[in-house]
């Protein structure tokens, strides 16, 4: 089973980061680069999963219904919630699908700094002995060009993290990575929810809201036991997580911290306005084209109204699909 586990997971992240160290010189920036490559090809399950919890959120008001009309009603209760995602476009299970991609290259990681660390087969409390280029020739794909001499460690410093004299193969002495790895999960976690949260949340989306503040402690908490490699990757994946979550959901509840980013518009932000003024637009075809004689209040961005609205209009898109 290790020895299935290294060849396909383990060792190509090695590669990764030895072709990477070869183009950068640093091992540092190594880790960065292959972080950025990978949550480039991740990307398509990163969307998948903030529309996943948004739709979540935003048919939480509808389930809470649900639940007081077929609470006593099981099977009632199972027919009208399946009947709900379906008109609503929702998958609850598509949520869990990123999580069980990235939890894996996670470990992968972990396992590739205690191998290029303490040599291949070794863990830790051994001495340290970093990968040498005979060591890396073994599990070498064919196409990436070693740039190890044979009986030479692999650098594991990051000339830009002077701290971590001992490498990023050891923890962090004085924690930073630790605690920026932290607070950047909490940012990440509270631009995932909505900047306007329903009154009746779901369990699920109350049990979301609280790890959005307990799970920045744990990820301190283990990234100080870590490697400084593996906090590194951590801090890399999740300012990359941010900066897609600014153009693709905007600041969400991070406003709620940071007032000020209210009068900062997003992306994310003018395709809801612009997606608020296609549902205006789609409830007056449906009304048969007739002009009202008054304009309808345009939905204020964020507000629970608006919010539902969209979710209904993303629904009916993907039931046309």
């Amino acid at each position: 089973m290790t020895a299935v586990w290294n060849a396909f997971l383990v060792h190509p992240v090695i590669n990764l980061l030895v072709a990477a160290y070869g183009l950068l010189s640093d091992f540092g920036l190594a880790i960065v680069l292959v972080t950025v490559a990978l949550r480039l090809v991740l990307y398509p399950l990163f969307v998948t999963q903030i529309r996943s919890q948004r739709a979540m959120q935003e048919v939480g008001p509808a389930l809470a219904e649900l639940k007081q009309k077929y609470g006593k009603d099981r099977q009632k209760m199972a027919e009208e919630q399946m009947k709900l995602y379906r008109e609503r476009g929702v998958n609850p299970a598509m949520g869990c699908l990123p999580l069980l991609v990235q939890m894996p290259i996670l470990f992968a990681f972990y396992a590739a700094m205690l191998q290029m660390t303490y040599g291949l087969g070794g863990g830790i409390g051994g001495e340290i002995a970093p990968l040498t280029g005979a060591q890396f020739e073994t599990i070498r794909w064919s196409f990436i060009p070693n740039p190890l001499e044979a009986s030479e460690g692999l650098d594991l410093t990051a000339r830009w993290l002077p701290w971590l004299s001992a490498g990023l193969g050891a923890t962090d002495p004085i924690f930073i990575l630790p605690v920026v790895a932290g607070v950047t999960q909490l940012v990440a976690s509270l631009m995932a929810q909505p900047a306007a949260q329903p009154k009746n949340l779901e369990p699920q989306a109350r049990m979301m809201q609280s790890m959005a503040y307990y799970f920045p402690a744990i990820t301190i908490f283990f990234a100080a036991q870590f490697p400084a490699g593996l906090a590194l990757y951590w801090v890399a994946t999740t300012l990359f997580q941010i900066v897609q979550q600014y153009f693709v959901t905007g600041w969400g509840q991070l406003t709620r911290w940071l007032p000020f980013l209210r009068g900062i518009p997003t992306p994310a932000d003018r395709a809801l306005a612009l997606g608020q003024r296609e549902a205006i637009n789609e409830v007056e075809r449906d009304m048969g084209g007739s002009a009202p004689a008054a304009a309808p209040a345009p939905l204020s961005e964020g507000s629970e109204d608006a919010q539902q609205e969209t979710s209904r209009r993303r629904g009916r898109r993907r039931r046309r699909r």
